[in-house]
C-alpha cells in the first residue's frame, strides 16, 4: 500500500491511452467527459495519449491503409506513450482499445507497462468478444498477450463479461458501462416540417444505414422525416439516396458540433441505431437522456441498456441486418404516440438509475486506485488533466 497515497501526500497518477476528438467517435466523447468529470476531484493527476486515427476518412476502410497507417501511427503513438510513462511515472495505465488490427500493439504497449511496474487496466470497447472468443481467429490471437498483462480487464456488457470469466480469472475482469452526464432535457417536439426520425453517429456501412434506406422505402410514412446526422462521404451518401428513392424525406445533417446534435436529439421522435456490431453506444445514453423512444439492434451492450429481455423495457431491438423487422418496428413506433411516450420515460428512469457519470466514473476512480494499491486522496490537490 503506498502511504503517500493513504495520506494525501501525492496524487494518484494515471496515464490514460485513448482516442480524443475529432472525429467524434464514441471512445473520443468518453475521454472528454471523464476528463471534464475528474476535473472536480481532488488527488488525481491524469495525462493522455491522443491515439484517434487523422490519417483516413472514418467510412475509408480499405485493409491496406488501416494496415500501413496503423503501423505508423502506432510507431507514434508508442513513442509518445513511452516518453509518458519515463516521465509521468504514473500508478496506472488505462488503455482503451477497439482491438481489430490494433491487439498486438496494445500487447506491445502494456508489457512496457510491466517491465517498468506500472499497473494497468484494459479497457475493451466493443460488444465483438464473444464472438472473437468462440472463433480464436487472427483477432483473438492479436489480444491474447495484452488480456494476460493486463492487471485488470474491463468491459462494457454482462455477456462479455461472462466471456471472458472463461479465459481469465474471475478477479481480473470488471464490468463497467459507459457514463453521460446529459443537458436538462427538453420537451421533444416536432419541427415545422413535422415529426422526425434521427440517426446520429457515422454514416458508413457497418451502421446499417442500406437496411435502414431499404426499411424507409418500404414504409414511406406521410408526413415524417429522417434525418441522419454525422460524418460520411458524399458518394456514400449519394449511394444512399439512390436506394431510398426520390422525395423520401431523408436528410443529410453533416457532422455536428455536440450542441446542434442535443437540439435534434431533443427534436425528434425517435432515435434510431441499426448497427451491426457496437460495444455501449453512447448515442444511446443520449437518446434516453433525452426521453427519446429507441430503435436499435440486438448487439453488444444494446439489449442490455434497454431491458429488452424484460417486462418493461425502454426501447425496442430487431435483428441487424434485418430489413422487415426494422421497417415493422419503425412502423410500430411511428404510429403509436403513447408507445413511444413510455419508452422515453421508462428510458430516461433507466439512464437516472445506472448511467450517470457520478455513478460510473466514481466506480472507476476506484478501480484505478485500487490497482494501484491507494486509498482515495480526499486531501490531495486537485485533480490536473493534461491532454499530450
Amino acid at each position: 500500500m503506498d502511504s503517500a497515497g493513504l495520506h494525501g501526500a501525492s496524487p494518484l497518477r494515471v496515464l490514460l491511452v485513448s482516442p480524443l476528438p475529432p472525429p467524434s467517435g464514441g471512445i473520443g466523447r468518453w475521454t472528454v467527459l471523464l476528463l471534464g468529470w475528474l476535473q472536480s476531484k481532488p488527488g488525481v493527476a491524469v495525462r493522455t495519449v491522443d491515439t484517434s486515427p487523422r490519417w483516413r476518412a472514418v467510412e475509408d476502410m480499405k485493409l491496406w491503409k488501416r494496415v500501413v497507417g496503423g503501423i505508423l501511427q502506432g510507431l507514434r503513438d508508442g513513442w509518445r506513450a513511452s516518453l509518458q510513462l519515463a516521465r509521468f511515472r504514473p500508478h496506472v495505465v488505462h488503455l482503451n482499445t477497439s482491438a481489430q488490427l490494433r491487439g498486438p500493439w496494445d500487447t506491445v504497449m502494456l508489457a512496457v507497462a510491466t517491465m517498468l511496474g506500472v499497473r494497468s487496466i484494459y479497457h475493451l470497447r466493443m460488444g465483438r468478444l464473444p464472438q472473437i472468443l468462440a472463433r480464436k481467429r487472427w483477432e483473438w490471437w492479436g489480444l491474447w498477450g495484452a488480456l494476460r498483462l493486463a492487471d485488470q480487464v474491463v468491459v462494457l456488457d454482462q455477456e462479455s463479461e461472462e466471456a471472458l470469466k472463461r479465459v481469465l480469472p474471475a478477479k481480473r475482469v470488471v464490468r463497467l458501462p459507459n457514463a453521460i452526464a446529459p443537458p436538462s432535457p427538453g420537451v421533444g417536439h416536432a419541427g415545422a416540417e413535422g415529426p422526425s426520425v434521427l440517426y446520429l453517429g457515422h454514416v458508413i456501412p457497418t451502421k446499417g444505414m442500406k437496411e435502414l434506406m431499404e426499411a424507409w422505402r418500404e414504409l414511406r410514412p406521410r408526413g415524417w422525416r429522417l434525418q441522419l446526422a454525422g460524418l460520411g462521404s458524399t458518394t456514400y451518401q449519394e449511394a444512399l439516396r439512390q436506394v431510398v428513392g426520390p422525395d423520401a424525406g431523408v436528410a443529410f445533417l453533416g457532422d455536428l458540433p455536440p450542441e446542434a446534435a442535443w437540439r435534434c436529439m431533443q427534436a425528434a421522435e425517435v432515435f434510431v441505431l441499426p448497427t451491426y456490431t457496437e460495444g455501449f453506444p453512447n448515442v444511446i445514453l443520449e437518446a434516453m437522456a433525452a426521453g427519446k423512444a429507441i430503435l436499435s439492434t440486438r448487439v453488444g451492450a444494446v439489449p442490455e441498456m434497454l431491458d429488452a429481455d424484460r417486462d418493461e423495457p425502454c426501447g425496442l431491438v430487431v435483428k441487424p441486418r434485418d430489413v422487415a423487422a426494422l421497417a415493422a418496428a419503425l412502423r410500430q413506433l411511428l404510429s403509436d404516440p403513447q408507445l413511444r411516450e413510455t419508452l422515453g420515460r421508462r428510458a430516461q428512469a433507466k439512464l437516472a438509475r445506472s448511467y450517470t457519470t457520478d455513478v460510473v466514473f466514481d466506480r472507476l476512480l476506484r478501480l484505478w486506485n485500487h490497482a494501484a494499491g491507494r486509498q482515495a486522496n480526499v486531501g490531495a490537490p486537485s485533480c490536473s488533466v493534461v491532454a499530450k
